[in-house]
């Protein structure tokens, strides 16, 4: 498996734009959200209540739950130690760039909705950036989508294959790293590894193309969340972000979606009346994601359908 070579540290990113990333074992939860509450907040109907299924296969029950009950994982975040102890530390990362990013996503959500294109500041467009990206990567299913467990599991194989050829001598310490405990735990903390690396070329491709906004004005249609809720529009198999023909999009709100510009650093608000690229949209989050939510019971049951 082939990571990223040109990265930068989520920690640097986070100390560049000032977000205090002080946690404590005892402050942060065991539960990690992959889609933060905060983004679920905005697709709950007026009761606070989320309308969701799931897509595998079965035919779809619809059901109803609190933003805190959907879209997690026990420890998902979590790095474990040999002896077994879990590190939160990276969900304390992410917790401080959604405190930073949910005053990026209330700005944009309130003008947006009185009409105004709206206007951030560099910093404010740096955090929209690294939030984007993390939260395309964070999801478990996009994780396994770039890289299998298989993938994982055969590269640290190699790994152990070159470490018992280096040192013969240690063959005891490099056999109990494939024991089913142990590839277990380091395939979890690859995962969460991953998470801090991220690409300096991909921000700079999203700093030069700009941020795009959609606002749907029509009170009848509505956007989802998706398990994986970043979606990548590609045009006859054309998936390089530096085309502008490719877009990628996250809806932040029942009635907003934030993507990637169409170029020259701009911010661009687009207003959407016609049913067809708001069903688009939702259909390309539905195809990619296990499960899918929304304020509207009716909308999630259209969309509902056995795989």
């Amino acid at each position: 498996m082939t990571f990223q070579p040109d990265i930068i540290s989520l920690g640097g990113l986070i100390a560049t734009i000032n977000i205090c990333a002080k946690f404590t074992l005892m402050n942060v939860p065991k539960r990690h959200h992959y889609v933060p509450k905060m983004i679920l907040n905005g697709f709950t109907d007026n009761d606070g209540w989320l309308h969701w299924c799931q897509l595998d296969g079965s035919l779809p029950t619809i059901r109803k739950a609190r933003p805190k009950e959907l879209f997690l994982e026990k420890h998902l975040y979590s790095t474990v130690d040999a002896a077994g102890i879990k590190d939160p530390a990276m969900e304390g990362h992410l917790s401080s760039l959604e405190t930073a990013a949910t005053a990026v996503v209330t700005k944009i959500l309130a003008e947006a909705r009185s009409g105004q294109c709206p206007i951030l500041s560099l910093e404010q467009r740096q955090i929209w950036y690294m939030f984007f990206l993390i939260q395309w990567r964070r999801t478990p299913e996009t994780q396994r989508a770039v890289a299998s467990d298989q993938k994982v599991l055969e590269w640290l194989e190699d790994e152990l294959l070159e470490l018992r050829a280096i040192v013969p001598n240690r063959s005891a310490e490099i056999d109990a790293l494939s024991m089913p405990d142990a590839r277990a735990r380091i395939l979890q903390n690859v995962r969460v590894d991953q998470l801090t690396r991220l690409s300096g070329e991909m921000i700079t491709v999203l700093e030069r193309r700009g941020i795009a906004i959609l606002r749907i004005i029509n009170p009848k249609k509505s956007f989802i969340v998706g398990s994986r809720p970043v979606v990548k529009l590609t045009i006859n198999g054309q998936s390089d972000l530096n085309d502008p023909i490719v877009e990628m999009w996250l809806p932040i709100s029942s009635d907003i979606a934030v993507g990637v510009g169409s170029g020259k650093g701009r911010i661009d608000l687009h207003f959407l009346a016609q049913e067809r690229p708001i069903r688009q949209l939702n259909i390309a989050i539905a195809n990619q994601s296990s499960t899918i939510a929304a304020a509207s019971p009716s909308l999630i049951r259209s969309l509902a359908r056995p795989r």
